[in-house]
């Protein structure tokens, strides 16, 4: 190395960082960047007291777009197929974090998943009476099968779809449509509630 870069990285190593220099250039840094030091302290502050609620939101948005997204095919596939992320993201919230917060993201999971899909109904409230009872009951379900995730979800999912298949039936629903839709319904969900169910619990619950 040529001696006289040399002599200056090593001027450079030892030369002292801007604004802590002392602690008066340090007292004068924090004054001169206070706005952007106080606005990090006040959200590490929020952070720490509110941890529960950020987490929780953060938890709901996620599961409501999965929820909109698992249901976009239905814009060209114009079969009722029971592939959907709605009852996972339903049942998951509603376990972790209580039934208000469960029966939104169904709801609105739901909404969303059926405006998107460009399929909202008038029969589609049949649907919102399903999700609404699951997350009440889920909880409660969770508790009767020994904290697992995996077989109350699949509780859930025939009590979801035995609440709302008289109801589109009345409404003028195909029979064999809907038994159809049952049929991949559950199979779809046993699949869910037993390989990714309990990844994605795992995760809610540990942050």
């Amino acid at each position: 190395m040529d001696p006289g870069k040399k002599k200056d990285i090593i001027s450079w190593s030892h030369s002292k960082v801007h604004g802590l220099e002392s602690f008066n250039s340090f007292a004068r840094f924090l004054v001169e960047k206070k706005f952007i030091v106080l606005l990090t302290f006040a959200a590490l502050v929020l952070l720490f007291f509110f941890w529960a609620y950020v987490k929780l939101l953060a938890a709901m948005s996620f599961f409501i777009v999965l929820a909109a997204v698992s249901m976009l095919y239905n814009r060209w596939i114009k079969i009722s197929v029971g592939v959907e992320l709605i009852m996972l993201g339903l049942v998951i919230t509603s376990i972790a974090f209580g039934r208000l917060p469960g029966l939104i993201v169904g709801i609105i999971g739901l909404f969303m998943a059926e405006i998107i899909s460009e399929r909202f109904t008038y029969s589609t409230f049949v649907s919102f009476i399903g999700i609404a009872v699951v997350a009440v009951i889920a909880p409660n379900v969770f508790q009767w099968t020994s904290h697992s995730i995996t077989a109350a979800g699949i509780i859930l999912t025939i009590i979801y779809d035995a609440i709302i298949i008289p109801g589109y039936l009345i409404l003028g629903s195909n029979i064999g449509r809907s038994a159809f839709f049952v049929v991949t319904h559950i199979i779809f969900n046993i699949w869910v509630f037993s390989f990714i169910a309990p990844l994605l619990f795992k995760v809610v619950r540990i942050f």
